[in-house]
């Protein structure tokens, strides 16, 4: 019979309680993702069967308390705005609803397309769908769009034969371009570590150690991941860091290739490419925030779209700035507080720029294009 002693010795309960952990992480693996996340990404882009997309295939994951990304990457637990977020994917791994119908156009890009972000309804897809009549599938993935190879394989899939293909394109793909995507089978062999790496418990267990390390009751080693800036009004508002430096010499007249050759490969397939030019939140708030850092991404954009000449370009840098302006002087934003994505507002006032082009049939225009009424509310 053991004793106490025997009990508190560590050869006795180190195992126990490392067999204790295991048993409930194993549990917790059939337990609703919900249960032990609280963004998409944590879970959805490691784990389960993979296809073209970025995420699981045939998944639905709801939150009713999931908050941005920078307040996850800082730490910063006063900075969250708690808000639902709900997704599906498809059989591909796209972020898409259950449908079965044709597809006139596709939408490609960062995760500024995702539309994890906002209400069922209102992401960039669903609200250029509702402004075209257009029926848009969603192909867009996080950190950097799908390659020329892939999108011409999901054309294949999706059995189309013409179309539109709308190509979001954020400005902090200006700066340092990244390691160059992995081999399929690097990919795969990545993704099946990570997998069998996963740990519900683990999550569980650094979102407890983060309230410890709250800045408040202990130092916060997370705050350096964000950049925190006082608007006028007051508000506090996040920045990725990377979204505060200037835009690498030579990527814009990469971008400009890059996107010429799609649109010519794209030609001869009769698809139509429209590129859609979008602004960080830091480009689109750096003028209401005093003594702010200047960066050249403004610069970049309207750049690009110069050198764009056979492209119709859609750059919204204008208007989103003007419709911060407008709407922060009723106490509104149009991207995320806590997070480095546009809200609801700002990809309505996003599509409205896409609206005027392509009712007019998508002509071309110059940085100096008109910009529409930024807010019909006020």
């Amino acid at each position: 019979m053991s004793n106490r002693n025997t009990i508190l010795r560590c050869g006795y309960l180190l195992p126990r309680v490392l067999l204790l952990w295991a048993l409930l992480d194993i549990m917790l693996r059939f337990a609703p993702p919900q249960w032990y996340t609280f963004r998409t990404s944590e879970f959805a882009m490691v784990t389960g069967r993979h296809d073209m997309g970025p995420f699981r295939t045939n998944l639905t994951y709801q939150n009713l308390h999931a908050y941005g990304d920078l307040a996850s990457i800082g730490n910063c637990l006063d900075c969250r705005q708690y808000r639902p977020m709900s997704i599906h994917t498809d059989e591909r791994g796209f972020v898409n609803p259950p449908s079965s119908g044709s597809y006139d156009a596709i939408l490609m890009g960062d995760s500024f397309g995702l539309g994890a972000e906002q209400p069922e309804g209102a992401n960039l897809a669903s609200q250029i769908s509702q402004h075209t009549g257009l029926s848009i599938y969603n192909a867009c993935s996080p950190m950097r769009a799908i390659s020329r190879e892939h999108l011409m394989e999901l054309i294949e899939q999706l059995g189309m034969t013409h179309g539109t293909v709308f190509f979001e394109l954020m400005d902090r793909s200006f700066g340092y371009a990244g390691p160059p995507p992995k081999t399929p089978e690097r990919e795969r062999l990545d993704r099946w570590s990570q997998n069998a790496e996963y740990s519900p418990l683990a999550n569980i267990s650094r979102d407890i150690v983060g309230r410890l390390y709250d800045g408040r009751l202990m130092p916060n080693p997370y705050a350096p991941n964000i950049d925190r800036k006082l608007l006028p009004d007051g508000q506090t508002m996040l920045f990725f860091p990377e979204d505060l430096q200037r835009a690498e010499p030579g990527r814009v007249t990469w971008w400009a290739k890059y996107l010429g050759v799609l649109n010519k490969e794209l030609r001869q397939r009769n698809f139509h490419l429209i590129v859609i030019l979008v602004p960080s939140k830091y480009t689109v708030y750096q003028p209401l925030i005093r003594d702010a850092a200047k960066t050249n991404k403004k610069d970049a954009l309207d750049e690009l779209q110069d050198k764009l000449k056979d492209v119709p370009v859609v750059n919204t840098t204008a208007a989103l700035q003007q419709a911060a302006a407008a709407e922060l002087v009723h106490g509104n934003l149009i991207y995320w507080r806590d997070d480095t994505h546009w809200n609801a507002e700002g990809v309505r006032v996003a599509v409205e720029q896409l609206q005027v082009q392509y009712a007019a049939g998508v002509p071309a225009t110059p940085a100096s294009a008109l910009v529409k009424a930024i807010s019909q509310k006020h």
